[in-house]
């Protein structure tokens, strides 16, 4: 097939010193919405008003992505891209990391372990919330990773790297290095905490090994601050005061705020870009950015999905359509400089990264790893095999209104959503603004029989073709109604994790 030769004819390009499989770094952003990247500005709204160039240098060197699929929000996101299972097959839910199954199932293979049984050396940096409860199963060190500095919650206080949660109102540290608790907490901004460290890692590497970097940004996701007293410019979103003053010309102070974490992570990804380059590894490395789901538009989010409906927390196109490219001297010449349109659902990277590994993506475990490779499209000798999946499953549990109130199923070219789908409505090009506060969870479309998108010839969704399309509607209703739905009981909140994060000043682990 074409890949391979195409990898090897790279692999031969490199020096001897080079391992024969590349270096995989990940930089999964948060909350980052479709508009608010630099290759998707809106026309109206000025270019100052975005700040990407780094990110934007490297997507136009490298393959964008532009129907890049992920969950609707931060948790499923991440354990579909780690276990190479679609959500519904392992996890739909933002759940209190004191749950014991809170998460990626322990039982599951991830991605650091299979990679790093393929002789790589693995590292994770930044936002798990995937799980925290049992020290041997749950941690970034249990599954897999080599070295590791992140916190376990959906967020914590940028400033300080604390986290109140369930404990009454006693906010403790919130952030892990390997098998114990970090001194590196309130140090620094915490970007910039997780910046240092992944350039240190690569810096230290050994170019002859298989590098694999898992940098989960906590940009742009709002940070802990409930009472306000944390100190930023913008207590929700927490930027960096140094890039929130950068942007005082934007008048909206959640679009401003936005905008300063965006900035800064471009310069973060900038930073690691370069260490990549100084360390010799760039060449051989294959760079994957994405955001882990669609923009909060919401009030308070400050980001913008134009021209998609919706956003982050619901299945409309802005909440699951992520910006994303790849790049790196491991990109196959062929793709440099292109626009794929081909499909990927983020779970599908595992098998993809499996094969250019040499692994398989089979851990055995049940449910069955969903992921599919992806690469052949990737590098222009194939169509992707990715054209149908469900996305959220039907079921109370996982259609609640804090999961967003609706189920979904794609099948190309169509999307069909059922239930009550929050965030009805599509952001204005300069979005949120100071005229306009869109109350977006106000906003609700009622598809109980079912509303049905063609997403390619109508990706803002204007159109329902239900009326019109009754036996598709039918058809994927069915499928929906068959699809498997992996919902164990994830437990309830233990106190004993309170316990522990009383007694040590820190969350972490509470079972062996």
């Amino acid at each position: 097939m074409g890949v391979p030769s195409l990898w090897l004819l790279a692999s031969a390009a490199l020096s001897a010193t080079t391992p024969d499989k590349p270096h995989i770094v990940i930089m999964l952003a948060d909350n980052v919405g479709w508009a608010a990247v630099e290759w998707h500005r809106p026309p109206a709204l000025p270019a100052r008003e975005i700040s990407t160039p780094k990110l934007d240098a490297l997507r136009a060197s490298g393959l964008e992505l532009d129907r890049h699929y992920t969950y609707k929000f931060c948790s499923p996101s991440r354990s579909a891209l780690m276990s190479g299972r679609l959500p519904a097959h392992v996890n739909v839910y933002n759940d209190d990391p004191a749950m014991a199954g809170a998460g990626a199932p322990a039982h599951m293979r991830l991605m650091p372990a299979m990679l790093r049984d393929a002789g790589y050396r693995t590292h994770f940096v930044g936002k798990w919330h995937l799980g925290m409860a049992s020290r041997s199963r749950q941690t970034p060190a249990a599954r897999g990773f080599d070295t590791s500095l992140g916190y376990f919650h959906s967020t914590n206080n940028y400033y300080d790297g604390t986290r109140a949660e369930g404990c009454g109102d006693a906010a403790h540290a919130d952030l892990w290095d390997g098998d114990g608790p970090s001194a590196l907490n309130g140090t620094a901004y915490e970007e910039l905490v997780f910046r240092d460290r992944v350039v240190d890692v690569v810096e230290a590497h050994d170019a002859a090994r298989p590098l694999f970097v898992y940098y989960a940004l906590h940009t742009s996701c709002v940070g802990y601050d409930p009472d306000g007293t944390a100190g930023g410019e913008r207590d929700s979103l927490q930027p960096d005061r140094a890039y929130y003053d950068k942007f005082s010309f934007i008048d909206d102070d959640d679009r401003r705020a936005n905008v300063a974490m965006v900035a800064l992570m471009d310069d973060v990804a900038g930073d690691v870009v370069g260490a990549l380059r100084t360390a010799g590894l760039w060449a051989n490395t294959l760079y994957l950015w994405s955001s882990d789901n669609g923009g909060a538009v919401h009030l308070g989010g400050g980001s913008n999905t134009y021209p998609l409906r919706g956003g982050y927390y619901n299945n409309f196109e802005g909440g699951v359509r992520a910006p994303a490219f790849l790049a790196g001297g491991a990109l196959p010449e062929v793709a440099r400089g292109k626009l794929l349109t081909e499909w990927i659902y983020i779970a599908d990277w595992y098998a993809t990264f499996a094969r250019l590994a040499g692994a398989s993506p089979d851990d055995g475990a049940v449910p069955a790893v969903d992921s599919l490779d992806v690469w052949d499209a990737i590098a222009g000798d194939g169509a992707s095999p990715r054209v149908e999946w469900v996305q959220t499953p039907l079921g109370e549990n996982a259609t609640r209104a804090t999961h967003g109130g609706d189920a979904c199923y794609f099948s190309k070219p169509y999307k069909l959503l059922v239930g009550s789908v929050r965030q009805n409505g599509w952001p204005g090009q300069v979005h949120p603004n100071v005229s306009v506060a869109w109350d977006s969870f106000a906003d609700v479309l009622d598809c109980a029989a079912g509303c049905l998108f063609d997403i390619v010839a109508d990706p803002e969704e204007r159109r329902d073709l239900a009326a019109a399309m009754p036996d598709t509607v039918a058809e994927l209703r069915a499928k929906l109604e068959r699809a498997a739905f992996y919902d164990p009981d994830r437990g309830d909140p233990d106190p004993r994790a309170c316990a522990v994060a009383a007694a040590t000043g820190y969350w972490g682990p509470f079972l062996p």
